[in-house]
């Protein structure tokens, strides 16, 4: 009896113990059969739980939604945002750009958990060899070194506007209507010119052409119409902000330049459009919206020295760093 009871309290005991070590390593468990996010991400999940970096980031992946902290989601996004080989101090200032994306969310959520973009994120979920973990280095170390620091204009976070390379000139947000913007000027960027996605060319045939505007257009104008009419409105940094259609009747409507370039696959809105008997040929220079700061010139400038509080003020005028809480 009295052995039969010793051996009862030990196997208890036993069992305890076994029972807490199994809710231990359960986390680490299921991170084997469901893959994890690595040991930064799960250290990080950790000081979040703690109050050190509270606020947290939900990403839609294949197989679900990935919640990790703040900071560690920048490493990623950062990863997939600028080009591997650019230098730290342009990433460091492409860093400060998402940060503060992020922290426009939180307030406009007024909470500490959002939801962002996940594009491209996934490939990082479960990769944690040696290769990943190279590629992510200085995104890594870009997100520390620039910890907390967002951009803000009259205390606000700003609209942080990126984009890979100009056509020489960034854009004046107020010449599209975005007077809320002010800090979005036109700037030299002259280092966009040697880069070798800085020319490109589409030829559109005339079918294709007039059947994308039809889809976009709401008035009901005939064929010829949409093939003769297009009148183009440039801005003074030499982007396409709109296009007009007119007919006869007097009808007009217009297509933004934006839409526009996307319709037909141009690589930016600065583009000279030239009719030809069965196509349209445009000839493009940069890549992307031209807003903001182009990452291709604040390579440049990182190559020469500018640090990327430099580079930051350069592109958004009369701007400030802060840091978000």
């Amino acid at each position: 009896m009295n052995k039969n009871g010793i051996d009862s309290k030990k196997t208890n005991k036993r069992d305890a113990c076994s029972f807490l070590l199994f809710v231990f390593l359960l986390p680490y468990v299921c991170a084997c059969f469901w893959g994890h996010v690595g040991e930064e991400t799960e250290k990080l999940r950790r000081d979040a739980m703690n109050g050190q970096d509270a606020y947290m980031v939900e990403v839609a992946v294949e197989w679900g939604v990935w919640e990790l902290p703040a900071e560690e989601y920048l490493v990623y996004r950062l990863a997939v945002t600028i080009p591997e080989d650019y230098h730290l101090e342009a990433k460091k200032a492409q860093a400060v750009l998402l940060r503060t994306e992020l922290a426009a969310l939180y307030q406009e959520a007024d909470g500490k958990s959002i939801a962002a973009q996940g594009e491209g994120l996934s490939k990082f979920y479960q990769d944690t060899g040696k290769e990943a973990k190279e590629v992510l280095r200085e995104s890594r170390q870009a997100v520390e070194e620039t910890k907390g620091m967002i951009l803000t204009y009259r205390g606000e976070p700003i609209r942080a506007s990126y984009f890979k390379l100009s056509n020489g000139y960034t854009r004046e947000a107020r010449e599209s209507g975005e007077e809320e913007c002010p800090y979005l000027t036109r700037t030299d960027c002259e280092e966009d010119q040697t880069s070798s996605d800085y020319h490109s060319a589409v030829r559109v045939d005339r079918e294709r052409y007039i059947d994308a505007l039809q889809g976009v257009l709401k008035e009901k104008f005939d064929r010829e119409t949409i093939w003769d009419a297009g009148e183009f409105s440039y801005d003074d940094s030499g982007y396409v902000t709109k296009v007009s259609y007119r007919d006869e009747t007097g009808r007009e409507e217009e297509v933004d330049g934006e839409t526009f370039r996307h319709l037909f696959g141009l690589n930016s809105a600065s583009f000279e459009a030239r009719r030809e008997e069965t196509s349209v040929f445009f000839q493009v220079t940069g890549v992307g919206h031209g807003f903001g700061m182009s990452q291709f010139a604040a390579n440049c400038r990182a190559k020469n020295g500018q640090t990327y509080k430099e580079i930051l003020e350069s592109f958004f005028f009369q701007t400030e760093l802060a840091k978000f809480e």
